[in-house]
């Protein structure tokens, strides 16, 4: 029933917002604190709007202070996440769900992999990828699984892409360093599928350049559509090494080059950074932004119903949602000097 009812929200947001937010259709900057996903032995919960699908420890994925930042992106909004990978006692996979409609699906990121010492000689540990499921069970159908191996030196990695959850990855075969923040791009087609990978993209926000490396060697279990964006921090007995360490930060879900790379530097993606605070909540929060006329909030729960409204307002908003029941809520802004929209999700503890 929670599949059912996020897939027909993200259809009435979607049919909100397409005419004028090019912008990300899912972000997350990690506001809100403890973990993502949950701290559940088995796949059975979730927080701060992420779900464990498989799991085989109590280990979590942490909301770390810090945050990154890559020059050309919008601001951080929060702190970031910490996987540790590579031990048969550390595995924990989380999903978020998200709304793509047409062929296409790009994702977009900030990592910065402290060491290399998870790592194995091949690309083969994957850790950021599409599926085609979401929630806590049933999710195996990958698309653009972002892969990770030793670089040439102990200080360096490489990344590599693949298309599906079979065939081999294909190595971007440049050594990238340890400790250094890298903002990487990766595109599904779901009609060719080929998925295509970017590191520090020579365009940001405009002409989608050339990638550095595609990929299209699975050529099975092909995913139908796109509904969740998924971190892994696991263990890959087969390759006797894990996901990376790594913190991951400012995660973008798009249709467009120009949602997932957006530079920051106009109206609509300004009105992007808009903030809650706190995140989670226990319905008392507050909407941090600064307009350059006035703007209008709307409050959605997962079936596209609005429960809160307020119009023309015109610094920040203090909100108050106590009386709703627990859960996952979708707080929209709409900026009346432009007629942009932007929206963010709150989680109601």
């Amino acid at each position: 029933m929670k599949k059912i009812r996020l897939f027909i929200f993200g259809l009435l947001v979607l049919a909100i917002f397409s005419h004028t937010n090019t912008y990300a259709q899912f972000y997350d900057g990690f506001t809100g604190t403890g973990n993502i996903g949950g701290n559940c032995p088995d796949a059975t919960c979730n927080n701060n709007g992420w779900f464990t699908h498989s799991n085989s420890s109590d280990s979590t994925i942490n909301i770390v202070p810090g945050n990154l930042s890559y020059v050309g992106m919008p601001d951080p909004t929060g702190n970031r996440i910490y996987i540790t990978g590579n031990t048969t006692a550390v595995k924990r996979d989380v999903n978020a769900a998200v709304t793509i409609t047409g062929n296409v699906a790009y994702f977009s990121a900030l990592i910065n992999i402290p060491d290399n010492t998870n790592l194995g000689a091949t690309v083969g540990n994957y850790f950021i990828h599409f599926a085609q499921e979401n929630g806590n069970s049933g999710v195996a159908t990958f698309a653009g699984k972002l892969g990770i191996k030793q670089g040439s030196t102990s200080s360096n990695f490489k990344l590599g892409i693949m298309n599906g959850s079979a065939g081999t990855f294909t190595d971007y075969n440049v050594d990238l360093n340890c400790g250094t923040t890298y903002l990487v791009v990766v595109k599904y087609n779901i009609t060719t599928h080929m998925a295509s990978l970017w590191v520090n993209p020579t365009s940001l926000g405009g002409t989608e350049p050339t990638p550095n490396v595609e990929n299209n060697s699975s050529t099975t279990n092909y995913p139908t559509g796109i509904t969740s964006i998924c971190i892994r921090n696991g263990y890959d007995s087969g390759n006797s090494a894990g996901t990376p360490k790594a913190y991951i930060d400012e995660i973008r879900v798009n249709t467009t080059w120009a949602g997932a790379t957006t530079s920051g530097i106009n109206e609509i993606s300004d009105l992007n950074n808009f903030q809650l605070t706190p995140n989670p909540s226990n319905g008392n929060l507050t909407i941090i932004y600064s307009p350059k006329t006035t703007y209008d909030v709307n409050v959605f729960n997962t079936l596209g119903s609005v429960v809160y409204t307020k119009t023309n307002i015109n610094s920040n908003l203090p909100v108050d949602l106590s009386k709703l029941n627990k859960g996952i809520y979708f707080v929209q802004l709409k900026d009346n000097n432009n007629a942009a929209v932007a929206s963010r999700k709150i989680v109601i503890q």
